[in-house]
């Protein structure tokens, strides 16, 4: 099930606060800008929120000693989503060809949300206020937690390795994935539980799983 299935039935009403959005700095996190890598997006620059980057910063404070954000994502823009929506599709259709129409959506769905221009169910990366991350030790090397940023299967599910065996590297893929999820839910941030790398605060997502009346930040673009 993706973020919208559940979304579109309980629509939490959005209050929109009208904060602007920051650049995030190299100065602060590593950022590898992944979509502008990989030609969805047409600019380099990860943004979000002011007061979501702030809780960001604050979530980097309590991380082992030495230990950063690498963000892959912030802000993304309609045209960018609706990119990585048709290239996952495209993608799934060419290696599934008798799967229908219906199939093909709720299979991509579950990984990537559509370019939404309803205001009352924005898009979540077009709120501003969502964020794709990991983290890289003291050394700057990656953690490693078992899967890649947007590796589309069930292994990035964010429990997925949650009952290995404990004296194997699934276990250990668990446990850094629950130094990254504990930090930022520390600090308010929820996560989505079928992507380890993708946090939110503010959001429908957020005020549906934090059982908050409403949230405070719609589309930037609507």
């Amino acid at each position: 099930m993706g973020i919208f299935d559940s979304l579109k039935k309980s629509r939490p009403p959005i209050e929109e606060c009208g904060e602007a959005m920051d650049v995030l700095s190299d100065d602060e996190f590593v950022l590898d800008p992944k979509y502008f890598e990989w030609g969805f997006a047409d600019t380099p620059k990860i943004k979000l929120r002011k007061s979501v980057l702030e809780k960001l910063r604050e979530a980097r404070g309590v991380l082992p000693d030495g230990w950063n954000f690498k963000v892959w994502d912030g802000f993304r823009t309609l045209t960018t989503q609706k990119a990585v929506y048709m290239d996952y599709l495209e993608r799934l259709e060419h290696e599934n060809p008798s799967w229908s129409d219906e199939k093909l959506r709720e299979k991509v769905e579950i990984f990537v949300a559509p370019a939404s221009h309803d205001k009352s169910l924005p898009s979540p990366h077009n709120t501003g206020a969502t964020v794709d991350l990991t983290l890289v030790d003291a050394s700057g090397s990656e953690i490693d937690m078992g899967t890649e940023f947007d590796e589309f299967r069930e292994a990035s599910y964010s429990d997925h390795f949650a009952d290995a065996d404990e004296e194997s590297e699934a276990a250990i893929w668990h446990a850094n994935r629950l130094i990254l999820r504990e930090a930022m839910e520390k600090i308010g941030f929820t996560n989505y539980h079928d992507e380890w790398w993708h946090f939110s605060f503010g959001t429908q997502e957020w005020a549906e799983q934090t059982g908050t009346d409403k949230a405070v930040y719609g589309s930037v673009e609507l």
